[in-house]
């Protein structure tokens, strides 16, 4: 097992590297806060922060512009990764430092984090998308990183509905059938925390796609055991749509959240009675 200081320094030994071939200075700051490590890295026209938050064992990098030579602490969200220094090890550390160092190396990434002029966000829309959150839960179920590959390669896009019911929700019912209490946890704090993060589309796979899924009580009450409010909430919510089909109020173009509602609840349906 690694100390969370230990694989804090691991994760921005690796970001300080790649930042520092873009330019980047790496700033000596401190939290005043006991709750959390952070680092900090600023360049002409963005900052990246490195912060890991004890209570809630998230390691996260984020992003801000630079106005006047100091980050506008505007902070958003590149990626989210748990580590729990009492089950995880150096090389979880060295995975989670690799996810950050090709997030902000990436040509795509770095466009769209140059500075431009703000717009408001809707406030229902998180920063990770489907792909983003499928990444995340390579830190559970490893074989989903060759899986996501496969898929990118194979499609033009992200088939986020299909993807999450073939190789996602398969491997949430063999954890919850055979999984550690720990490793149960591990999932429920991840889907938590991307619920939290994610974005329009994102958010529907994780409560009607997945947790929909779970039908047995046992299997339902382990998974809540470590589950935020705010999931439990959504799950709870969610559970009213399954079996039911719902239009969207417009006839327009569907978002992800429509097309989950009206078209995926009797898929569902028949996957849970083993039709599918």
């Amino acid at each position: 097992m690694a100390t969370i200081e230990k694989a804090f320094e691991i994760v921005n030994t690796k970001v300080n590297a790649a930042l520092s071939h873009q330019g980047y200075t790496s700033r000596n700051v401190t939290s005043s806060n006991p709750n959390e490590l952070v680092s900090l890295y600023t360049g002409e026209e963005t900052a990246y922060s490195v912060i890991y938050y004890k209570d809630k064992k998230h390691m996260v990098m984020r992003s801000c512009d630079m106005v006047d030579n100091a980050p506008d602490n505007e902070w958003k969200t590149i990626a989210t990764w748990m580590f729990d220094p009492a089950a995880d090890s150096e090389k979880e550390a060295e995975s989670i430092g690799n996810d950050f160092v090709d997030n902000v190396s990436s040509p795509v990434f770095k466009q769209a984090a140059r500075p431009k002029k703000k717009k408001k966000k809707d406030s229902d829309d998180g920063s990770g998308d489907p792909v983003f959150f499928s990444k995340r839960l390579i830190n559970v179920f490893p074989e989903l990183r060759d899986e996501i590959r496969d898929e990118q390669d194979s499609y033009e896009e992200f088939r986020a509905v299909t993807f999450t019911r073939e190789h996602i929700v398969p491997k949430v019912h063999e954890l919850l059938s055979s999984g550690t209490d720990s490793e149960i946890d591990k999932l429920s704090e991840i889907l938590s925390a991307q619920y939290s993060y994610g974005d329009i589309d994102t958010r529907p796979l994780i409560t009607i796609v997945i947790l929909n899924s779970i039908t047995e009580q046992t299997q339902k009450d382990s998974i809540k055991r470590n589950m935020s409010d705010d999931l439990l909430k959504a799950w709870a919510a969610a559970e009213k749509y399954r079996g039911k089909k719902v239009k969207p109020a417009k006839q327009k173009k569907q978002s992800l959240m429509q097309k989950l509602m009206a078209e995926s609840i009797d898929n569902q349906k028949a996957y849970n009675e083993g039709r599918l």
